[in-house]
């Protein structure tokens, strides 16, 4: 099943910098449950170039649970064909074609309301961040930290709405601006010195590269687990017109006839056609993990790799770290071996952290089992000793 796409109309036109404008979307009331959503998720647009079609991913800056009206936040990006078309040209009244919701940098439902929350945005980052910031003020009692990195003044995006949101939550909302110009660049020492002394807390990053680089390697210096550590990996897609042929022959990959997929809590055997990704041969079984860009930009399809081989066509969404943990896009995936292959969708969030909390939760499932069993013994012990 491919993502769905609808044209919604832009509602409103913000300019929230000099390089920056929010567009707000207007949802009809028949499509009003398609574009359900949670924070921290994002839109695919398409949109027509010259003969061609170009598709790009923008997170959403507003906040499901406040009623705002859905929003994204788009900063111009030298020599962006689409950031620039968007910022120099939509106005009001006009139609984005725009996919139903989809990501997975979203806050764990399962978190204790007391698990602090930090958050870590530099430049056009702040999108994802602010509406996870907005979400978990409105719906839990967690304290939050934001450290929010700019290259200038100027440059900070939506800096009023950040600092109505500390003065009304002044007990729960602590905020921190960087500026390049101001304080030099950001340092390991910055981001520690605003650590939680806890090890309980969890971790949001989104913006550019060497900054997310810079923090998560900063938190895992700290001893800071990876399951514990979300990051938000957005690249745009390489145009038809400019994409790099692929250099590795495909057809003459081994592949076994079929591959296990962890899915819903369940895994199923789905045939392998030839040529088709793992993504297309799992909805030509009639499943439908989680996709959005199927470009290998978002993000959205990462799975892990439990046994086998797969070989990506593009993972500009994964870091080398990620595909050194066995992180894989079903969307770009194919087997590169006839070993048996098997790959969980449910075990990855984008810090392959769901897996991790899936075993600490399995483990302490069994210890709360055995903790039980062990006291029904002691207590048949009791019962036969009085008797």
């Amino acid at each position: 099943m491919s993502v769905e796409f609808h044209e919604l109309e832009v509602s409103a036109v913000i300019v929230e910098t000099p390089e920056c404008s929010s567009f707000e979307l207007r949802v009809p009331p028949h499509l009003a449950q398609a574009y359900r959503y949670r924070a921290g998720q994002h839109l695919t647009f398409k949109l027509p170039w010259d003969d061609f079609e170009i598709t790009r991913c923008y997170s959403l800056a507003s906040c499901p649970e406040t009623g705002e009206t859905m929003k994204i936040g788009v900063k111009r990006v030298d020599g962006g064909r689409v950031s620039n078309w968007l910022n120099d040209n939509v106005k009001v009244g006009d139609f984005l074609l725009t996919s139903v919701p989809e990501g997975r940098f979203v806050l764990d439902p399962e978190t204790r309301t007391s698990t602090p929350l930090c958050l870590f945005a530099g430049g056009s980052g702040i999108t994802p961040i602010m509406s996870l910031l907005k979400s978990a003020l409105v719906t839990t009692r967690r304290f939050v930290t934001l450290l929010y990195a700019n290259q200038a003044r100027e440059s900070v995006i939506y800096g009023d709405e950040l600092e109505r949101l500390a003065q009304r939550h002044p007990d729960r909302f602590e905020l921190h601006h960087h500026v390049d110009a101001d304080g030099g660049y950001l340092t390991a020492h910055d981001i520690v010195a605003l650590l939680p002394r806890t090890d309980i807390a969890e971790y949001y990053i989104c913006g550019p590269e060497p900054f997310m680089e810079l923090v998560e390697r900063t938190l895992g210096d700290a001893g800071v687990h990876e399951e514990l550590i979300y990051i938000e990996r957005f690249v745009s897609p390489a145009d038809p017109d400019r994409a790099a042929p692929t250099v590795v022959d495909l057809e003459s990959l081994d592949a076994p006839e079929t591959f296990s997929l962890w899915l819903g809590g369940r895994s199923r055997t789905v045939p392998y056609v030839e040529g088709k990704t793992l993504l297309e041969c799992a909805q030509a079984a009639g499943l439908n993990p989680a996709h959005s860009c199927e470009s290998g930009f978002c993000g959205s399809c990462m799975s892990a790799v439990k046994t086998g081989k797969v070989h990506m066509r593009a993972h500009e969404a994964l870091s080398e770290r990620d595909v050194e943990r066995g992180v894989a896009l079903l969307c770009q995936s194919v087997p590169a071996s006839a070993d048996p292959l098997e790959l969980d969708a449910d075990s990855t969030s984008f810090r392959a952290a769901s897996a991790v909390k899936s075993s600490y939760s399995k483990a302490w499932s069994r210890l709360a089992a055995a903790t039980v069993f062990a006291f029904m013994v002691a207590g048949t012990l009791v019962l036969r000793l009085v008797q």
